[in-house]
């Protein structure tokens, strides 16, 4: 208990003389942390959020493109044109050296063009709003993810101070042992293969609960790294073993990610096969053009058309029809290679589904093992010590020996062990459950 006891105070002591500090009473207050600082999910959050404007992007190319044109041009010197003089009456073989249009030219107009039929757009826009979904479902798939990293973390911690509150009970009990097989062997009670095995279940308590120690430091700084802490920041974990060990395996579960995630990966598939088939369907445009020119001899941008040269307007629409009648074959070989991957994102589609539903399966049934196998070595590992306690009475009114003692000792050790093994796959299972009751 001393030992225990200055652990305890040098760990709050490192706590007082770091940066920050984040207590924690359960996994889920672990986990709503980890939505807000987590890498990997706001990495993933920013991979949703650009597929946003992706899928904007792809819907405004079915939207008519409008423009505003306008132009200045000042023609320092005109073109001279050479026209026959015998057109104005003159002698043949003559010419005119005549130069046409003014020297200062004002335009401006406008254009709209939009796309009436064309397939590929439509089903560019279709995969881009699919990848979107696509992206919910990895970020969804990501916590999930995240979320059984920082349980391995949280539970192990936990498990760690378990290990550590046996060990320390085991280290004192094995030491008050080896202080009295020592005086015994000093009085000539005793040999010393019987100091040698006292002493070694003293090293052996106190071999645990180093490593325990350790491993509960450990993992608080990968839990650290999970939730985007410094070295410096103060980590603590102030939960029961007991309460975080109540019934799950009832509990519904939710849809798995990985379902979705399948699902929308096998959309694009196909979307992206419709469009390179879509390759060999026409297109059709409609096109509309405003124009207006005025000429001028002087630099006048902004007078009126009095005493000077008038505006001159036109405007036209024409429909635009494209025919793809030969491509050399790529786009075809693009066609055969979609249908491929569809057909593979199908198959990886429905197995995802009967795995799903597999994985769960096992989930509740190893659950429930591991439920009843703990039960049934914390009943044991009791049992055991009730044994060693039992024997030491015993041995304290001169009835059982020494050697009686030592074993019944050893072999609460070995059954503490089995305990934390047990412990440990409870903790795997229960943390797997709690995920699946999650809607990410």
């Amino acid at each position: 208990m001393f030992k225990k006891n200055i652990f305890i105070i040098l760990l709050l002591s490192f706590c007082r003389m770091a940066n920050g500090q984040v207590v924690f009473t359960s996994l889920e207050d672990v986990w709503k942390y980890a939505d807000v600082h987590n890498i990997t999910i706001i990495t993933a959050k920013y991979e949703a959020e650009k597929s946003v404007y992706a899928k904007r992007q792809s819907y405004s190319a079915l939207l008519p493109q409008v423009n505003a044109t306008g132009s200045y041009t000042d023609n320092l010197a005109l073109q001279t044109t050479l026209i026959p003089d015998e057109i104005a009456g003159g002698p043949p073989g003559k010419y005119l050296k005549l130069q046409f249009g003014q020297q200062f030219v004002y335009a401006g107009g406008i254009s709209a063009q939009m796309s009436i039929l064309n397939l590929q757009n439509v089903y560019n826009a279709q995969i881009a709003k699919q990848t979107e979904e696509l992206n919910k479902a990895s970020l969804a798939n990501n916590r999930k993810s995240v979320y059984q990293q920082v349980a391995t973390q949280y539970y192990s911690y936990l498990l760690m101070q378990e290990a550590y509150d046996l060990a320390a009970q085991s280290a004192k009990i094995s030491d008050s042992v080896f202080e009295s097989v020592s005086n015994k062997f000093k009085e000539g009670a005793t040999n010393e293969a019987n100091v040698d095995v006292a002493k070694l279940n003293f090293e052996r308590a106190e071999q645990n609960e180093l490593s325990a120690k350790y491993q509960m430091l450990t993992a608080l700084n990968n839990m650290k790294a999970l939730l985007n802490l410094s070295v410096k920041d103060s980590l603590a974990i102030n939960a029961s073993l007991n309460e975080n060990l109540k019934s799950e395996g009832s509990a519904t579960f939710q849809e798995d990610p990985a379902i979705k995630l399948a699902m929308y990966q096998e959309h694009i598939s196909l979307s992206q096969y419709r469009a390179a088939n879509s390759a060999f369907a026409p297109t059709i445009n409609i096109l509309y053009n405003y124009a207006n020119q005025r000429f001028d001899k002087t630099f006048e941008p902004f007078s009126g058309a009095s005493g000077t040269a008038g505006w001159f307007p036109s405007q036209y629409w024409s429909l635009q029809a494209a025919i793809p009648l030969f491509t050399s074959g790529g786009r075809l070989f693009q066609s055969k290679r979609n249908k491929i991957a569809w057909d593979e994102s199908k198959e990886q589609y429905e197995n995802t589904l009967k795995q799903s539903a597999i994985n769960d399966e096992n989930i509740r049934l190893n659950y429930l093992k591991a439920a009843a196998v703990l039960n049934k070595a914390k009943d044991v590992m009791n049992l055991s010590f009730d044994n060693y306690m039992h024997i030491s009475y015993r041995y304290e009114g001169g009835i059982e020996s020494i050697e009686t003692r030592l074993n019944a000792f050893r072999d609460y050790i070995d059954y503490q062990n089995q305990y934390l093994n047990s412990l440990s796959d409870m903790l795997v299972q229960l943390y797997q459950v709690k995920i699946r009751q999650q809607a990410f």
